[in-house]
């Protein structure tokens, strides 16, 4: 019985493994584009440091020198919104859409590899006048996650430059 257990994991491991099974999070970016340098100046700090921190754990090389850089990712936009979508009968607003876009360009070897590619992320966000503090807490966390959340669709979409 303990060797029928043994067999089932290892096939079981096996069979997760030869389907390409990855951990969310985990990417494998081209070769060609180590070391990468991170145009620091066209993004925000949180998106800087959430795309620093993923790259390197993802294996990728970073420079801070843009001349030895194999290739340059740069933010050409980076923008945050909000629209109101519902109000209460005194007219104030109860329901906001947070808008997060951010367009981007990858350079390798003095071409544009991924010429100015788009992102853009919505979330809604329900207003309480009587917890203002709270609400704003809330409206900073949910463009954190967004920021997150681009973060991987950045990686994601260098990753399929394989």
């Amino acid at each position: 019985m303990r060797h029928l257990r043994i067999f089932s994991l290892v096939l079981l491991t096996l069979t997760i493994a030869a389907c390409g099974f990855h951990l969310r999070g985990a990417y494998e970016l081209p070769e060609h584009l180590s070391p990468l340098y991170l145009d620091k100046d066209s993004m925000s700090l949180l998106l800087y440091k959430e795309l620093r921190s993923t790259l390197r754990a993802s294996g990728a090389e970073l420079t801070e020198d843009e001349t030895t850089a194999a290739s340059v990712l740069e933010i050409s936009q980076e923008q945050k919104t909000r629209d109101v979508i519902s109000v209460d009968t005194l007219g104030r607003a109860r329901e906001y859409r947070l808008i997060y876009r951010l367009a981007f360009t990858l350079q390798a070897s003095g071409e544009t590899v991924i010429d100015r590619s788009n992102i853009q992320l919505t979330r809604n966000l329900l207003f309480n006048p009587e917890a203002v503090l709270g609400v704003t807490e809330e409206m900073e966390n949910i463009y954190r996650d967004m920021i997150r959340d681009s973060t991987g669709q950045i990686l994601l979409r260098l990753q399929a430059l394989q």
